[in-house]
């Protein structure tokens, strides 16, 4: 019995490839081949898949699905591409997807009731699988379900879109995990064939990993197939892929060199890891001005790289006459509190001046600037001492040029006294 078939005992009505490329089967047969000259559609259909059967609102689609273009009325063409959308389900008369995506008061949702397969959420599982699986035959057979089913990167024709990024990476570490702990299994058992036939398939798929060669080279040693040994070696220095000359035999001196630095990587990167802090929502990032400005650069290339918009808005506090100096000092502070709690942990602020604050946002639209800071400034009219004083906002949204760090004020909040 084959993997697939192995691993499925009824084929799903609907199933859906997005490893290496991007295929819909009804059946077993290909369908809306019709989808592919539509790139806005066929990203609406590959999102919502991707959220795995999660409510999506349409202020989220249009965002992500116009993110850093111009667009009239992304709203009225997202209803339009569903529409057409629909349109290609009846035109070929698949009753079977005729309820794929499920609307309802204003969110968008692939259908979860669907009969449908997702590689994507196969090799999900299946890694969850094998992480609990105690029996080493069994983690074996599911370790090669998931390299049977991983046949390249998620969604490679949209490879740079923001949404595909972070799920490949995770993906194909999943993938790695699975292909290199199988390796040692089959060196375990003595299978060194099987290990060749793996790394060959492996190679395709990641021609530039040095582990994999070694794995192959020391294999095909074992079975004293020396000159493919010595050829694959050869190929693997042209190709900058090995960082050391093999000799013929030393091929296993090499890999337990490469395996030990890989095990203390692997070290450095748990004691990184914990070092860290989770990510755990604490309110906003308050900061020096100088590492403000280190942050802002950082996040202006990342505006400039994914088309997502940043905010900057400065928050100044006027006391009234005759107030006292420390008063003010505190009720500044308690500005500061109230930034940090009343905004997300990816905002940053800083101290600008004596009275003012500068704060980084990041958003979609200007009302998603104006919001929070809105909430800011009532929770401070809140403060019992707020009479003698005054709070208001300047919200600036920088351009995203590559060419020019130039800020355009875009809007500024008219001062409201209490």
């Amino acid at each position: 019995m084959g993997i697939r078939a192995e691993r499925m005992t009824r084929m799903a009505t609907i199933e859906i490839k997005m490893l290496g490329g991007f295929e819909i089967r009804v059946n077993g047969k290909p369908v809306l081949a019709q989808l592919a000259q539509s790139r806005k559609a066929t990203a609406l259909v590959q999102y919502l898949v991707l959220r795995r059967g999660e409510r999506v609102s349409h202020k989220v689609l249009t965002d992500t699905l116009w993110a850093g273009e111009r667009s009239t009325n992304p709203d009225m063409a997202l209803r339009a591409i569903l529409h057409r959308f629909r349109l290609m389900i009846d035109a070929e008369g698949l009753d079977e997807m005729k309820d794929c995506i499920v609307t309802s008061r204003g969110y968008y949702q692939w259908n979860p009731h669907l009969d449908c397969s997702v590689d994507v959420f196969e090799v999900n599982d299946l890694s969850e699988l094998a992480r609990k699986e105690g029996d080493a035959e069994k983690r074996s057979r599911i370790y090669e379900q998931i390299v049977n089913l991983y046949d390249g990167r998620l969604l490679p024709q949209s490879a740079s879109e923001p949404w595909v990024e972070s799920v490949s990476v995770r993906l194909h570490g999943q993938y790695r995990t699975a292909i290199l702990n199988l390796l040692e299994l089959c060196k375990k058992w003595g299978e060194s064939t099987r290990i060749v036939t793996l790394c060959t398939r492996a190679l395709e798929l990641d021609p530039y990993e040095e582990r994999l060669y070694l794995e192959k080279i020391v294999a095909l040693e074992t079975l004293g197939r020396h000159e493919e040994a010595e050829d694959l070696a050869r190929r693997g220095s042209a190709m900058g892929c090995l960082h050391h000359a093999i000799e013929p035999g030393r091929a296993g001196s090499a890999y337990r060199q490469m395996r030990q630095a890989d095990r203390n990587m692997e070290s450095e990167v748990s004691k990184l890891i914990s070092a860290l802090p989770d990510t755990e929502d604490t309110g906003a990032c308050i900061c020096d001005f100088e590492t403000f400005k280190e942050i802002y650069r950082v996040q202006r290339g990342v505006q400039v790289r994914y088309g997502l918009q940043v905010f900057l808005a400065i928050l100044t506090v006027a006391p009234s006459q005759n107030t006292d100096a420390a008063e003010t000092a505190l009720m500044v502070e308690q500005l500061g509190d109230l930034i940090h709690t009343n905004l997300r942990q990816c905002d940053v602020a800083a101290r600008y001046t004596d009275m003012q604050y500068v704060v980084m946002l990041s958003g979609s639209t200007a009302e998603s600037g104006t919001g929070p800071l809105e909430r800011i400034k009532a929770a401070f009219y809140r403060i019992p001492a707020h009479g003698r004083y005054l709070l208001s906002y300047s919200l600036y949204v920088p351009e995203a040029k590559a060419d020019s760090g130039r800020v355009r004020r875009r809007k500024k909040t008219a001062k409201k006294e209490k």
